[in-house]
This record gives structure tokens, C-alpha cells and sequence, in this order.
């Protein structure tokens, strides 16, 4: 069992359907966590879901903070209030991403994909390292996809964001390696919910990864248990 009862994670992507099942792995296992969320609707939404194992006014273990992850001054905000709450930082899980098809000249589409699925993910760890890099300790996970390791038709955008974040966890994790703080991304399939299955009706959800199981390998790469990894982009491709 992952003893992660003492930690402290931010979250970014903690309304999508796998960030739900990511903070409801946490909570139920003792972790405090800080949502960076923009859409205070889902925000409202994601707590009513979790309200079982959100903890109380006295010991509130789920805190949704107006935040947007790719605004540098908004997650330093967030970090301070973080700080404030619980006195420390563990562990950051960049979940916010958007897949979009398009053509591979499509330079709106580029610039939309590359501030969702990278500039949210390098903000958030520039904002989160301070306080990490201070106690000597920090976890770094990363949501990217197999569609990072080939590119194709109308997926160019796609391909390329979430490409970068992984040669981006690569260099980060070059870089801190020394210093207690692992950096490593997961790449999973297409992942088993309601909004996949509604877009790819023809498609067998039985062999997709379901967001527990993703959370799960999110979770392990979050723990103390997890130091010898770094620097890793782990597949995540099938339901067992």
C-alpha cells in the first residue's frame, strides 16, 4: 500500500473525467488536494461528486482554487495559499489537456494545443518547484498520450503538444534529479468514459483503460515508492 496519507498535491485538469477518479484516489488515501480550477461550475460540480471523502470545515482535504494553470501569477497565488493551508507541497499532477483534430498547417490549432497541453503543464511546475525544491522533495506527473509517438493525419497539433511534454519531462527530470524531485508523464490510450465512448461509437471501450487504472500507475508515480523512476513516459494501453 502507497503511504501517501501525509501529502499535499496540486491538481491541475481535476474536473475532467479522469482528474475526478486522480482526486478521488488521493482523498481516499489520506492526500490533501488543491484543484487549480477554471470553470467554477465543474468546480462545484467535482465537489458535490466528492463530497464522501472531501473532508470538513475543520480539516478541509480538498480545496478548488480559482485558478488558471497556463497564468504564471495565478498558480503563484495558488502555491502561497497551499503554503498557507497545509505548509507544504509534494506533489503536482499536470492533468489539463484537450485533444483537437486538424490539419497539419493549422496554426491556430497549434498555438491552442501547445498553451493547453504544455504551457499549463511548465507554469504549474515552475510555480509548484519553489516550495519543493525547498524541502528537498517533489513528485512531477504528467498526463501525455500514445498519440505522442506518431503523428498522422489531421493530428499534427495533437501529436506534436503532447510530444513536447514528454521531451519536456525528460529535461525537467535531468535537471532536479539531484535534488529528491522525480518528473515522469504517463501515455495513455484512449481512456474509457462517457465523452470518448459518445465520439467513437464504433469503438470497443472494453479494451480501453478505464481512469482508475490510469490514476492508479498517476498515484504510484506520485509516491515516495516510485524514486527510482524518473524521467519516464509510461504507456498505459489496455484494460486488464
Amino acid at each position: 500500500m502507497l503511504d501517501i496519507s501525509s501529502h499535499a498535491a496540486v491538481i491541475t485538469g481535476a474536473t475532467g473525467n479522469l482528474g475526478t477518479a486522480v482526486v478521488r484516489a488521493y482523498l481516499t488515501r489520506g492526500t490533501h488536494v488543491a484543484a487549480a480550477v477554471r470553470d467554477a461550475a465543474k468546480g462545484d460540480a467535482l465537489r458535490a461528486t466528492l463530497k464522501d471523502v472531501a473532508g470538513d470545515e475543520i480539516d478541509p482535504r480538498l480545496l478548488l482554487i480559482d485558478a488558471d494553470p497556463a497564468d504564471a501569477a495565478a498558480m503563484d497565488a495558488l502555491v502561497e495559499r497551499v503554503l498557507r493551508a497545509w505548509g507544504r507541497i509534494d506533489i503536482l499532477n499536470n492533468l489539463a489537456g484537450l485533444f483537437k483534430g486538424g490539419p497539419a498547417l493549422d496554426t491556430g490549432l497549434m498555438r491552442e494545443l501547445w498553451d493547453t497541453n504544455v504551457l499549463t503543464a511548465v507554469t504549474a511546475a515552475a510555480a509548484c518547484l519553489r516550495p519543493m525544491r525547498a524541502r528537498g522533495y517533489g513528485r512531477i506527473v504528467s498526463v501525455s498520450a500514445i498519440g505522442a509517438l506518431k503523428g498522422g493525419r489531421n493530428n499534427a497539433a495533437y501529436a506534436m503538444s503532447k510530444g513536447a511534454l514528454i521531451r519536456w519531462t525528460e529535461s525537467l527530470a535531468a535537471e532536479v534529479k539531484v535534488e529528491g524531485i522525480t518528473v515522469n508523464a504517463v501515455m495513455p490510450t484512449t481512456i474509457d468514459h462517457p465523452v470518448n465512448r459518445a465520439q467513437m461509437p464504433k469503438a470497443d471501450p472494453k479494451l480501453w483503460p478505464s481512469p482508475e487504472e490510469v490514476a492508479n500507475v498517476i498515484l504510484f508515480l506520485s509516491s515516495r515508492e516510485s524514486s527510482g523512476v524518473n524521467g519516464a513516459a509510461i504507456p498505459i494501453t489496455a484494460r486488464t
